[in-house]
């Protein structure tokens, strides 16, 4: 048999929200009607005037009198009337007509004959009335019309008397069907209200007994919290145990691909082909993508497991907006942008923030505009808070795509991208805005997005960055460093050779060294990264030694303010000069050694300038040709062999190197046919002058680094040659000079036991 009474505990949501929605509909609905129909019968007396109408009636009546009165003052005394007086009773009379004819409620009236009858005279008499008091003073001075509107008045002075007593009656039935109805409502809210507290009274009774139940349960729904809390400390666990995984996985990935990049740009060498250049490129190209793409990811990952941390320093904003100006600008060129960043002049010069954080910010930010910007400009400006906090207000515009609302709505979900072709062409992970975000709040801020498609967009960072002082003055981060201080060092050397020693050089001195082919490169690390000194290369493609210094200074700040070692075996006072200029701090010779090297730094204040040096400075192994030399070098026979190899060097060399590098790098010297001899070689077949003045170069810095002199002096006799473009044809013979020069070099290699034969 089943119970009469239902049991609470086994219901739902839904089987409570529809026992109090059945409940309300059977007790608050019949109410809410009867309080609408109320409010309805008071809303219609007062908007409808029903209680004016038997004035209004009166009020037609009164007029009517006093302009009859006013007429028959004019007859009995036409001299002292006033014409206009009396027009002016007769247009009173008449807005009373209106008033009467038009009220709302009108309707309780119309059917009456009284109405009618009263209505149908007031416009006979206005009929016979207004052509007589259009003229008022020919009314006036004629009393025939006078007696004649008169009659007419009397006439229907009755009616309206009648049509006032109606007008009283049908107010009085209207206020007699409305307190019928309140009474009948009045009676039905009673009724309602008991019904309403006895299904009240059903309802409490249910829940005492669902409320008994539930004591009952209790025990049991105590052990289930526990069971529930341990279950989610549980999931809490093993998603900070994904997102460690995931991140020790982007640093592992990270690794090897970098050695691949590495690896992909050794392969660039002048002789390829243009297909294998464009192999090359698209290999390189997919593989900084795929790196870019794990640094997203790590970035995510690290923020997912709680581990990424601001380093807040005080930060010169003017300088951070100079480094992102200097890389971006590049970006904007390349697609005919106009990109202005402005800074507000009244924004702090000093605040308390990560500066690597609020640059990819910035990156991020400017990058995407770039992106997504066909024509036109993009516009970033930093300003003070509009909230009037503290802090710094980032606002980035375009004139590009422009993005719906849908896309807006999603546009900082992980990896989401709008589905159009535009976005699908551009690519990107999808990761930038939400790293974007999540950095700015945890500046305590945000990013807020305006677009319209076809128009552009607008970002909007708000970053709680507190004012401060700027660091002490005259104080600087490369003073003062002890002897055994491990030096931060960006290399910028566009040589294989070159960079594999001085990897082993810098090592073995115990600095850390960052590595890159050419100044943009440089700049760009330099941007994103801490460093204590720059070595760069003179001859380095896209920008070369002088011109990278160049741009450095140009950056400003603490970057800006770096010391530049030139390296080089062209440091004649010509090219000192114009290097000091553009603010190159030191030099070094080619090949680079350990106690010139150590000279330089300490020069520039990063290592401790009382130390003493170890070894005297030795001469370059390569002098400088003259140019009464040049025809003699070219009529000599074999090198003799105590001037082919500088032994010295070339020992240094092998105390540094293991017999695997060192055999490496002589196979990339001289190994048929993409050793760098012999791309020279094949440069002088095609006689391109800047081919061969690039490749000898090459060779003659490689050279130099590894005591080849032999090598050196011929290489550096045709760049010497090859630099002059508008100059007579090369001389023959200069392959043959180079081929006994190479053989010359390789008998005496021979002479050194610890290196294989070549």
């Amino acid at each position: 048999m089943k119970p009469l009474m239902p049991n609470l505990s086994t219901w739902q949501r839904r089987h409570w929200l529809t026992a109090i929605a059945v409940m309300l509909a059977v007790t608050l609905t019949p109410l809410g009607w009867i309080q609408w129909q109320q409010l309805r019968l008071l809303d219609d007396v007062s908007t409808n005037q029903v209680d004016s109408i038997m004035w209004q009636a009166y009020q037609l009546e009164r007029e009517l009198s006093r302009l009859d009165q006013v007429l028959i003052q004019t007859e009995r005394e036409p001299a002292s009337a006033d014409p206009y007086e009396l027009q002016a009773r007769y247009e009173v009379f008449l807005s009373r007509i209106d008033l009467i004819t038009r009220i709302p409620r009108r309707d309780l009236l119309e059917g009456s004959v009284e109405y009618q009858q009263a209505i149908g005279s007031v416009r006979d008499f206005t009929a016979l009335a207004d052509p007589l008091f259009a003229q008022p003073e020919s009314l006036a001075a004629t009393p025939a019309s006078i007696a004649q509107l008169d009659q007419a008045i009397q006439g229907l002075l009755p009616q309206l008397s009648e049509l006032t007593r109606q007008a009283n009656r049908a107010v009085a039935r209207f206020l007699d069907e409305r307190n019928s109805q309140l009474q009948q409502q009045s009676r039905l809210v009673i009724a309602l209200a008991a019904v309403q507290c006895v299904v009240m009274l059903l309802f409490v009774s249910l829940l005492v007994g669902h409320i008994r139940r539930q004591q009952q349960q209790y025990s049991a729904l105590q052990s289930l919290n526990a069971a529930v809390a341990e279950a989610r400390d549980q999931a809490e666990a093993a998603n900070r145990g994904k997102s460690v995984f995931l991140a020790n996985m982007s640093h592992e990935i990270r690794t090897p691909f970098q050695g691949l990049l590495g690896m992909l740009n050794l392969m660039d060498e002048p002789n390829l082909t243009g297909h294998q250049r464009d192999y090359l490129q698209t290999a390189r190209d997919s593989a900084l993508h795929l790196l870019g793409v794990l640094n997203d990811i790590l970035d995510v990952s690290t923020m997912e497991s709680g581990t990424l941390k601001l380093s807040v320093a005080p930060v010169h904003i003017q300088t951070v907006v100079q480094e992102v100006d200097g890389l971006m600008q590049v970006a904007a060129r390349d697609k005919g942008l106009e990109l202005d960043i402005c800074v507000a002049p009244d924004l702090p010069t000093w605040v308390e923030a990560d500066a690597t954080r609020l640059r990819q910010i910035l990156f991020n930010l400017i990058n995407n505009a770039i992106k997504f910007t066909p024509a036109g400009e993009v516009r970033a400006e930093l300003r003070r808070r509009a909230d009037g906090a503290a802090g710094v207000e980032i606002r980035v515009s375009d004139t590009g795509v422009g993005m719906d609302p849908t896309t807006v709505s999603q546009l900082f979900t992980r990896f989401y991208q709008a589905d159009n072709s535009l976005r699908r062409r551009i690519g990107g992970t999808g990761l930038g805005l939400e790293i974007s975000r999540n950095l700015a709040r945890m500046m305590g801020g945000d990013i807020e997005v305006i677009s319209s498609p076809g128009v552009g967009s607008v970002f909007t960072v708000s970053l709680a960055l507190t004012e401060t002082d700027p660091p002490e003055a005259g104080v600087s981060s490369h003073m003062g460093l002890a002897p055994s201080r491990s030096l931060r060092v960006l290399v910028a050397e566009d040589h294989p050779i070159n960079l594999k020693y001085m990897s082993i050089l810098l090592q073995k001195m115990g600095h850390d060294a960052t590595f890159c082919e050419n100044g943009e490169e440089a700049l760009q690390l330099l941007a994103s990264l801490p460093f204590d000194v720059v070595l760069l290369d003179y001859h380095m493609p896209l920008l070369d030694g002088l011109a990278t210094t160049e741009a450095i200074r140009r950056l400003g700040g603490s970057t800006g303010d770096i010391p530049v070692i030139l390296v080089t075996a062209d440091v004649v006072n010509d090219t000192r000069k114009r290097a000091l200029e553009v603010g190159v701090s030191e030099f070094t010779s080619k090949p680079l050694q350990a106690d010139e090297l150590k000279r330089a730094l300490r020069r520039c204040g990063l290592l401790d300038p009382t130390a003493a040096d170890d070894t005297p400075a030795r001469a370059s192994s390569a002098a400088p040709l003259s140019a009464s030399e040049l025809p003699v070098r070219l009529q000599r026979p074999i090198v003799p062999r105590e001037v082919v190899i500088d032994a010295e060097s070339y020992r240094e060399i092998l105390s540094m190197m293991p017999d695997e590098s060192m055999n490496e790098m002589l196979e990339t010297l001289f190994e048929p046919p993409e050793g760098t001899l012999h791309v020279l070689l094949a440069a002088l077949k095609g006689k391109d002058r800047a081919d061969i003045q690039y490749n000898a170069h090459k060779l003659k810095g490689t050279a130099m680094l590894l005591g080849f002199r032999a090598i050196v002096k011929t290489a550096e006799l045709i760049e010497q040659l090859a630099s002059d473009r508008e100059g007579p044809p090369l001389p023959t013979g200069l392959d043959m000079q180079l081929i006994h020069d190479m053989e010359a070099t390789q008998l005496s290699l021979r002479q050194f036991e610890s290196v294989s034969p070549i």
